[in-house]
């Protein structure tokens, strides 16, 4: 009896001083990206930083090929249900992202998750 006493503080004793949450997965988010060569390096840097810098998230950088290919492959991802957390693609892929339905505009984003943006602060 005096063991399984013994034994039963350990085990509190352990879950007060490593919460579950140390043992927690982080939360991924999924980026898919046209940086190759220089600039993919410099993606990857600040990937590793930032994953380094902290527990809670950890941030996935994906080489989806050249614009166009990325593009594509977010609006193909996007249609199947599949789609990325962000997706990084070129200005001249604006109207195709616009009329596939894919976009969800940060405006929008931040009123339905109730978060108050001074937009004057922004251009």
């Amino acid at each position: 009896m005096r063991l399984s006493k013994l034994f039963g503080f350990l085990i509190i004793a352990v879950c007060i001083a490593f919460p579950v949450s140390v043992f927690a997965k982080p939360i991924t988010i999924n980026w898919w990206h046209a940086m190759r060569s220089a600039r993919g390096e410099v993606a990857a840097k600040m990937i590793g930083d930032f994953n380094a810098s902290q527990s809670k998230y950890k941030v996935v950088g994906t080489f989806k090929g050249n614009y166009d290919e990325t593009m594509n492959a977010g609006v193909a991802a996007f249609r199947a249900k599949k789609q990325p957390h962000l997706l990084q693609v070129f200005e001249v892929g604006t109207q195709t992202m616009m009329l596939s339905g894919a976009i969800y505009p940060v405006f929008e984003l931040m009123k339905d998750t109730g978060i108050d943006v001074d937009w004057s602060r922004y251009l």
